[in-house]
């Protein structure tokens, strides 16, 4: 059957472009098509396959049935409405009241129950006081009291709650007590110091008892086991362990249960390791036999107080006992494994002990051996070197050549480098390489053989080591500028034989500086260094170091002959006509100490060097003299008499105080200027002009024409030869 389109068939009945239709007319056409509808829908059920009738009183039924059930349901409500629901809100009302019964049942059990378990513990409590067992007893005591901290609700407003509560803090500190009394019973300790020796007795009464278990496994429970191996723990450490590294101790175990350490007070005393580690032995083996007791699993007292003390008892054994082992200098480096093997019984005596684990290593300080040994080298060497240099300085020997070479290097001329070789011995002569035969201290010997022993190991050594002990080569020479003149400063200051030893010793190192770093390079050949090596730096060092010294000591001497001239009538030849005695004594005087540095200086000083310490002493004393007279304007015949008589007491003994008379024309550039005064004070106007020789004589060469001009007016009165000879001289 087609589909049946509405629309259609209205636009076919009605048309749209009609204006004015009537219903009349239409009524008909729409009923023709109703009835055309209700003979296809005949037709249509006569054709189909189902039954329509039978559908349709089968839906009549249906809707009766479900007529007839909608009445039942209001029935039923009506009923339920009047009947079931009173019974309900009875029902819902007996439920409350039972649940309200159920509540204050519940309430009184929990009380009950509170109470019969504080009854229990209380009982438990006394059991085990009975049966002796503290551990069950502060067990007890303490699941008494963590119970009484949550209560039931009811059980806390109870006058017992406040009772057991009460008496479960009073048992508790009741068993504490007890407990640690027993603790006291069992580890006792005693401290008796004295001015020479202080006495420590350790008495440790543990065993593997049941009862001495208990007791840690309850102290334990309680918390107090931890602070009471503490302080055991820290009293073993300072009163025992420490003074046993640090100084003489005697270990002795006197019972089973009684250890005795003897401290004897002494200062500045190091202990030997091996006795260190001895009497150690001693108190961990008796600390292992007591205090090794196994009260909880892979707990022990020893394990505890390893725990709280091994790593600083490991870093003062190290620092203050171990490092002191390492040897200062490379033979006993060599064979050092004897000890670290000592030591490393030690460290495992310890792990069997129980003192620490296995990973607990003392021997840590040895990876870093190289550094440790380098610094402990370093730190002898440079003790022994301060010792050496605060020795005496007079002791002393004979060092260098009599004679210097400084012949040239012979080259042949088709020689390789000849050119550079000649130029090297033109600039570094042989003599550079010769020290003069002088007096040193010995000393300062001993010193460079030190520094050698230094070099000799360095080079023996790791680069490490060998860097630290040439910087400390370096310090030493530091030190010495540092230490010697402080030290023997009052000798410096007063003894012209420190004095010339002391400079002598300067220009000793100084000229071994020179080559001391090629020979340090040769033995170092075949080795890459980051760093240079030398001692170049420090030669001119060294050498200032004496000369300063020198000139100090000079300025001295200088000084006392100008005071004992300046303290004379030579300083007042303006205002006198006659000199007194004084005069006379001042030269002599200067004369004699003069002579005295001579005895002193001589053989002690290179020839050279003597020389011209003695020359410049000697030129300084004839230009003060000489100043002394050519500076007056009036000079009368006494004076000039006695002036010559002086100073040619000074000509007489000057050359003396060299070691040739004719040293003294050599280096001395005032001594013919003195010789041509006393002649001017004892010659006439004459001689004088005879001396002059119109500005060729030996006065002209050493006199100024102003000193002359002064010299003869202050000696001779205003005549006419007088004036005659100072127009010539102008």
């Amino acid at each position: 059957m087609e589909e049946y389109n509405v629309d259609n068939v209205l636009k076919n009945i009605f048309d749209v472009t009609e204006n004015n239709w009537k219903a009349s007319e239409k009524i008909p056409l729409v009923s023709k098509e109703i009835e055309q509808l209700k003979n296809d829908f005949k037709s249509l059920l006569a054709s189909t396959e189902y039954d329509m009738t039978s559908i349709l009183q089968e839906s009549v039924a249906l809707c009766n049935e479900t007529q007839s059930l909608a009445e039942e349901l209001d029935l039923c409500k009506l009923e339920i409405e009047q009947e079931t629901m009173a019974d309900v809100l009875k029902s819902l009302a007996k439920r409350d009241e039972i649940q309200h019964e159920l509540t204050s049942v519940n309430f009184a059990i929990d009380v009950v129950h509170d109470v019969l378990l504080c009854g229990n513990f209380v009982k438990e409590i006394e059991d085990s006081k009975e049966s002796q067992s503290f551990s069950r007893a502060i067990e007890a005591v303490y699941d008494l009291l963590q119970h009484s901290e949550s209560p039931s609700e009811g059980f806390k407003y109870l006058e017992v709650y406040n009772t057991t509560k009460s008496i479960a803090n009073s048992i508790k500190d009741t068993l504490l007590t007890d407990l640690l009394t027993e603790w006291t019973r069992m580890m006792t300790w005693n401290i008796k110091a004295g001015t020479r020796k202080t006495v420590i007795t350790i008495t440790l009464c543990f065993d593997e008892s049941l009862a001495v278990v208990d007791i840690l496994n309850a102290l334990d429970r309680s918390g107090a086991l931890a602070d009471r191996v503490s302080e055991f723990a820290q009293f073993l450490l300072k009163e025992v362990l420490v003074p046993i590294i640090h100084t003489e101790v005697t270990v002795y175990d006197e019972t089973p249960e009684l250890m005795t350490v003897t401290i004897m007070h002494k200062t500045n005393y190091t202990q030997r390791y091996d006795a260190v580690i001895s009497n150690l032995r001693l108190l961990f083996h008796y600390l292992n036999n007591k205090l090794n007791v196994d009260f909880k699993r892979d707990t022990t007292i020893m394990r505890m107080i390893g725990k709280e003390i091994n790593a600083e008892f490991k870093e003062i054994l190290t620092r203050d006992c171990l490092l002191d082992t390492i040897p200062n200098n490379i033979n006993d480096l060599q064979t050092y494994g004897r000890i670290t093997s000592e030591i490393e019984d030690f460290q495992n005596f310890l792990v069997l002990v129980k003192f620490c684990n296995e990973d607990y290593s003392i021997l840590q300080y040895l990876d870093n051996i190289d550094v440790l040994f380098a610094n402990k080298a370093s730190l002898h060497f440079l003790e022994t070197a301060r010792t050496i240099m605060l020795k005496d300085l007079s002791a002393t020997m004979s060092i260098g050549v009599e004679h210097v070479p400084n012949e040239v290097l012979e080259i042949k001329p088709d020689e390789e480098g000849a050119e550079a070789l000649k130029l090297l011995d033109k600039i570094f002569p042989k003599s550079l390489f010769f020290f003069p035969r002088c007096m040193i201290s010995k000393t300062a010997q001993e010193l460079l053989d030190l520094l050698y022993g230094m070099m000799e190991q360095a080079v023996q050594c790791s680069d490490t080591v060998c860097k630290k002990l040439y910087n400390t080569t370096r310090l030493v020479f530091e030190l010495y500028d540092a230490v010697v003149p402080y030290h023997h400063e009052n000798y410096l200051q007063t003894i012209p034989q420190y004095v010339a030893l002391f400079h002598n010793n300067c220009m000793f190192l100084a000229h071994n500086l020179q080559i001391f770093g090629d020979k340090w390079l040769t033995l170092m050949e075949g080795r890459e260094l980051d760093y240079p090596i030398g001692f170049v730096d420090l030669v001119q060092k060294m050498r200032d170091l004496g000369y300063k010294h020198l000139t100090i000591h000079m300025q001295q001497q200088r000084k006392q002959i100008l005071d004992n001239i300046r303290s004379s009538d030579l300083n007042c030849i303006v205002v006198k006509d006659v000199l007194s005695d004084n005069a006379e004594a001042a030269i002599r005087q200067c004369l004699r100490q003069l002579h005295l540095l001579k005895n002193v200086w001589i053989g002690v000083f290179p020839k050279n060097v003597f020389t011209r310490l003695m020359a410049t002493l000697v030129n300084m004393f004839l230009d003060e003299l000489i100043h002394r007279v050519c500076t007056v304007e009036d000079i009368s015949m006494e004076m000039a008499t006695q002036l010559t008589e002086m100073y040619t007491i000074v000509v007489q003994k000057a050359p003396q105080l060299f070691q040739a008379p004719t040293d003294i024309e050599e280096h001395v550039k005032s001594w013919i200027k003195l010789q041509e005064l006393i002649f001017i004070l004892g010659g006439s106007l004459k001689d004088i002009e005879n001396h002059w020789k119109d500005g060729t004589g030996p006065l002209a060469v050493h006199f100024k024409n102003e000193e002359l001009r002064s010299l003869i007016k202050a000696l001779f009165q205003n005549t006419q030869m007088r004036a005659n000879l100072l127009s010539k001289i102008k």
